[in-house]
């Protein structure tokens, strides 16, 4: 038994700062791969987890917690079938996954089977089976102290989405963390239970798994627009529904709990557990979102004209390097550096680009005169010339990404008025993508033209050609 600390509480507080000092790391390992291109669907994330994994195995030897690897109080089953309420949601996710691929490569299911593993391995042994057991052996005194270092534990394993904000809402991260926090008390309730903690990644990495299948395609077919009231409501509704349902779930394995000799209970019941999870799990099918009209335009779906790619295209990215696909576009290789654009300029004329308060503005460096293009939420641009023409390309983020492109100033109209920068907002094509990663163009051995293209978060591949934008095959 490891020394007791005085306060639960200060504890939390120890542990909560040792994760975010894990999490750095994690987030410096990824910067370290932003821009390197991986092709299949979570190449980059696989090889983040997987140091991940290994960093959490060596803070965990460290702590001396190498006796979770080999410490199992009931069998792998039986931690299995205490996660049927899990299993349930995961087998309803992978139906509807499977439901929504429209191609199947085995090189991305191998990756994203793969990367589920991973995942369950770095989050159970850093949740469960260290910050937990740390939790547990310091202040397990009786069922109260264990049902509240297991809360405890699950909060840091929720306050880990916090990361998310990056990428939406304070409301969508606070229903995440409720949500992830919630599962945790799940999975740390069986793991007391069992202490069996690969039945554990089992059910985090096929949970993982049946929703992430779904993400295996090429390409990600809808998104979403901005949320109304009633869709935050229905939204927070439905996240909070299933929350609950991971707390009844977790009040059931607690009952079924001897916390004096810690072992199996099997044979009990708790009737009134049982029917409130029942409850909860079917109100978690009825369809309330018919009730808000608002959601048949909540979804928006996008089909694109597909390019080919067998072409030799060398990649350009001025805020980054230069890299080339090859013929079958198996690999991306590293050629040279290039330099950031950050304007238009000749003899008589010269523009500049440049961001305020998360809005792009465009100004005539000569006359002075400046005005907002009107995109809001601006996460990057570049600008590009060919052949006398200069390419603005303009992602925005709000709930999802939106491209804008325009190829209204050319050497030959460019012109000091500023009626001129005015009709610049209007020049611009709206096209709806998956999120970006990075913006670039492209060029074709033994051709002079340059396409823009960008690159989503998942390794979707976009060109811009004749001012329409197509899926590079």
């Amino acid at each position: 038994m490891k020394k007791k600390n005085k306060s639960i509480f200060w504890f939390f507080i120890k542990m909560a700062f040792i994760f975010v000092i894990i999490d750095l790391a994690i987030t410096f390992m990824a910067n370290l791969l932003t821009g390197t291109s991986f092709v299949y669907k979570y190449g980059t994330e696989l090889i983040v987890e997987i140091f991940y994994a290994l960093l959490v195995l060596i803070v965990m030897l460290l702590f001396k917690n190498s006796y979770v690897f080999t410490n199992k109080q009931e069998k792998f089953k039986t931690t299995v079938l205490l996660g049927l309420p899990m299993l349930l949601i995961a087998l309803i996710n992978l139906i509807d996954s499977i439901h929504s691929l429209t191609s199947f490569s085995i090189p991305n299911f191998i990756n994203v089977f793969v990367f589920c593993i991973f995942i369950g391995i770095a989050e159970e042994f850093l949740c469960r089976g260290w910050i937990q057991n740390e939790f547990i052996e310091r202040f397990s005194k009786d069922k109260k102290s264990v049902i509240l270092s297991i809360i405890l534990s699950s909060l840091i394993f929720g306050l880990m989405h916090i990361t998310n904000l990056a990428t939406q809402t304070l409301l969508e991260t606070i229903l995440q963390i409720i949500n992830a926090t919630a599962l945790g008390v799940l999975l740390g309730s069986i793991y007391y239970k069992t202490k069996n903690i690969w039945g554990v990644i089992f059910l985090h990495a096929f949970y993982d798994f049946s929703i992430f299948l779904g993400e295996m395609n090429l390409i990600k077919d809808c998104t979403y627009n901005t949320a109304t009231t009633a869709i935050v409501i229905v939204n927070s509704i439905s996240v909070l529904v299933i929350s609950l349902y991971w707390i009844f779930s977790s009040v059931f394995v607690i009952k079924k709990t001897d916390y004096k000799d810690e072992k199996a209970n099997l044979e009990s019941k708790n009737t009134g557990i049982k029917i409130a999870i029942v409850v909860t799990f079917i109100l978690m099918f009825v369809p309330i979102q018919l009730l808000v009209p608002e959601y048949e335009n909540y979804m928006v779906c996008y089909n694109y004209e597909e390019i080919d790619g067998s072409e030799n295209y060398v990649l350009h990215f001025p805020s980054n390097k230069t890299y080339e696909i090859n013929e079958t576009r198996e690999d991306l290789n590293y050629i040279e550096s290039d330099t950031q654009e950050e304007g238009i300029a000749d003899d008589n004329y010269a523009f500049e680009f440049g961001l305020k308060d998360d809005k792009l503005y465009a100004k005539n460096k000569i006359t002075g005169y400046e005005t907002m293009l009107d995109f809001e939420n601006v996460y990057s641009y570049e600008v590009f010339e060919d052949m006398g023409i200069y390419m603005l390309v303009v992602e925005t983020y709000d709930t999802s990404s939106t491209l804008y492109y325009s190829d209204y100033i050319t050497k030959y109209n460019m012109s000091n008025d500023k009626e001129y920068l005015d009709k610049l907002k209007t020049s611009f094509i709206k096209f709806d993508v998956p999120d970006l990663s990075r913006i670039g163009y492209i060029t074709i051995d033994g051709k002079l033209e340059k396409y823009p293209y960008v690159e989503s978060i998942a390794n979707d591949r976009f060109m811009i050609v004749d001012r329409k934008l197509y899926l590079v095959k």
